[in-house]
């Protein structure tokens, strides 16, 4: 506690005292049903107010209908909504735990919907990244949004919700009228400053007129929007200076990042590797400019990350909502100095925000009961037989089953062949940009064993006599996987080489012209790129799939274009792997059906998919009688398959 004792303090903002300085910002669920919040997302929220979160802000609620983001976006405006506001608010408040909503227009942002309605924006500006061209606000239209914002915000308070947010952030409609790149009109709303400006003080005056004083009232804005025609820091003092001298505002909740752009959209939700707690310095500004209570994230993983923050003065609370999602205890055992036990988010984005764009309910690849609470909570309190489970292989899908089995009192033996815990995530660690993910999830599960009793055995090879001796009621084979080898001439070559091999000491030997075949469209194959054109190699990247890196979080391939470019890595699209012959390097356009030659080149590097390795779970078959396949070795996939069938099968024991 005493290492925590402003983190723990308590903070008045506006008519709202929290019991902590730990937050979770608004961050889309997908546990909407025709604009009502689900009973899945009660259950998702109320396990973080258990674990301790001084303040939920819910996700985004549109003012409007034209401002319905996709089809789970919470119908703000619509006053069937307050029921299901009531039963969040009075649930998370039994805990302590204060409730704000978010209240939302994205203005030209509109990312999908079964109808797409006409987008409508201050100008007609593009937004690039979505394609979508916005109609121009009518007056008329831009005093019924007004409205719509205090009408939603009357809702809210009507719910029992303690306050709202007005978001302002990431190139939405209030920044969009603020912005002199976006917002051209001639009339009041446009020209000047202080015109520009209009739109958002007259939200705030709305919304003040209409809940009156006994309220909490903040905004959430981008201090820097990190694109070329966006925002900065300077921008952001200059509209917060301005703000407070004309209109109350409890908070300010300050992040990074743009919607409608490539570079900008990273930051909405900032990948591993980018750096820990990177807009803290901009929160403190902000806080000097403005005088009122700031809140501050974009990767504050660790409560000693947020204790620095809040005592050195840099925000009074700390959005830690990735934190939260992967450990949603982590305010409890922060308080009770129990730091060995929180899982750390790793920054792959795989399931939050990536379950969001693939129109999921929200997850998490280190805690798969994320956004399952309502289903999976359940099934872990039931009462079952203790057996003795013996699980073959310590990848993730491996380690999660180990963890979750031991944590349901199960007898755990934990056999692996090599000499360390892992296994692809050992070939992760070397990858420059996904170093950070795979240390975090090997320090998650090292931890968790260290803390269970599950008798962890490394270096033995298992067999069908070795696991019958052990005597196991079910097993669980977690072996992984093994490079696909195309069927191609040439593959005897010694200048043909795998992947993973490029993360060792193989790359010395390398020459200097390299050429890498990516079939997957996945992480290695640029990992590999990045790894090798540091190393002064002339790289080129071949990729069959559509574009580079498709089968990665659009964030976190944002990042990954940037640094191949800064790299001057040279890539070639829509091309696969024709084999060698008479040294010359085959590539076949998958469109066009056209064959091509790379004559100048003195590597090959293949990353084409990964073939399950199933032989041991055919060895073991007479050995028990409930026997399971998780992981890769079930089918080659991802990390969140793995920690998922890992946990699923425990529980199913």
């Amino acid at each position: 506690m005493a290492h925590f004792k402003h983190l723990f303090e308590p903070l008045t903002v506006g008519n709202t005292t929290l019991h902590n300085r730990i937050l979770s910002t608004a961050h889309q669920t997908n546990h909407v049903h025709d604009g009502i919040p689900t009973s899945g997302m009660l259950a998702y929220h109320l396990a973080r107010a258990r674990g301790g979160a001084g303040l939920i802000i819910l996700e985004a609620a549109a003012v409007h209908i034209s401002g319905m983001l996709t089809t789970h976006t919470i119908a703000g405006y619509d006053e069937k909504v307050i029921p299901a506001y009531a039963t969040i608010a009075r649930t998370l408040h039994e805990h302590g735990t204060a409730v704000f909503t978010q209240l939302f227009h994205g203005g030209r942002e509109v990312v999908s919907s079964d109808y797409r309605h006409a987008a409508l924006a201050p100008s007609a500006e593009p937004s690039l990244r979505f394609g979508v061209m916005p109609r121009p606000m009518s007056q008329s239209e831009i005093h019924d949004i007004i409205r719509g914002f205090a009408h939603s915000a009357r809702i809210a308070q009507e719910a029992g919700l303690d306050g709202v947010e007005v978001c302002c952030s990431h190139g939405y409609l209030p920044a969009q009228f603020w912005s002199p790149h976006v917002n051209h009109r001639t009339d009041e709303y446009g020209g000047p400053f202080e015109n520009r400006m209009r739109f958002i003080v007259e939200v705030l005056e709305s919304i003040w007129s209409e809940v009156g004083e006994d309220f909490t009232v903040g905004i959430r804005m981008s201090s820097n929007e990190m694109t070329m025609d966006g925002a900065t820091i300077k921008d952001a003092v200059e509209i917060v200076d301005y703000l407070v001298d004309r209109v109350r505002l409890d908070f300010i909740n300050v992040t990074a990042g743009e919607s409608s752009t490539y570079a900008g959209s990273t930051h909405i939700v900032p990948p591993s590797p980018i750096k820990h707690a990177y807009v803290a310095a901009d929160g403190f500004k902000i806080r000097m400019a403005g005088a009122v209570p700031v809140f501050v994230g974009s990767r504050i993983v660790d409560p000693a990350e947020a204790e620095k923050i809040v005592s050195t003065g840099q925000a009074d609370a700390v959005a830690m909502t990735r934190a939260l999602i992967v450990d949603p205890q982590m305010p409890n055992k922060a308080h009770r100095g129990e730091l060995q036990t929180i899982d750390a988010c790793i920054g792959c984005l795989q399931a939050c925000i990536g379950h969001y764009h693939r129109n999921l309910p929200i997850g998490c690849v280190q805690n798969p009961v994320a956004g399952q609470e309502e289903a999976l909570q359940p099934l872990f309190e039931r009462d079952r037989p203790k057996k003795r489970v013996v699980i073959v292989g310590a990848g993730p899908a491996g380690l999660q089953a180990a963890v979750t089995a031991d944590a349901l009192g199960h007898e755990v033996i934990l056999l692996e062949e090599g000499n360390a815990l892992g296994g692809l995530l050992r070939t992760m660690r070397c990858a420059p940009m996904r170093r950070e993910l795979a240390e975090s999830m090997l320090d998650n599960y090292t931890r968790k064993l260290a803390q269970s009793q599950v008798d962890v055995r490394l270096g033995q090879r298992a067999t069908r006599e070795s696991v019958r001796l052990l005597e196991p009621d079910a097993i669980v084979c977690a072996v992984g996987s093994s490079p696909y080898m195309p069927r191609v001439p040439g593959m005897g070559d010694s200048r043909v080489v795998q992947v993973g091999s490029v993360f060792g000491n193989a790359v010395e030997d390398m020459g200097e012209r390299v050429v890498i075949m990516d079939y997957v469209g996945d992480w290695q194959a640029i990992e590999a790129a990045i790894h090798l054109a540091e190393r002064r190699r002339k790289v080129t990247l071949v990729c069959s799939k559509l574009f580079v890196g498709e089968e990665v979080h659009q964030f976190l391939r944002n990042e990954y274009m940037k640094r191949l470019y800064e790299l001057s890595v040279e890539i070639r699209m829509h091309y696969d792997f024709g084999g060698i012959v008479e040294d010359k390097l085959k590539i076949r356009h998958v469109f066009a059906q056209s064959v091509e030659d790379i004559s100048e080149w003195d590597q090959v590097v293949l990353s084409m998919g990964r073939v399950p390795n199933t032989d041991l779970y055919e060895e073991l078959q007479p050995v028990a009688e409930n026997i399971y396949q998780i992981g890769d070795c079930l089918a080659p996939r991802t990390l969140e398959e793995a920690t998922y069938e890992g946990m699923m099968t425990s529980l199913q024991l």
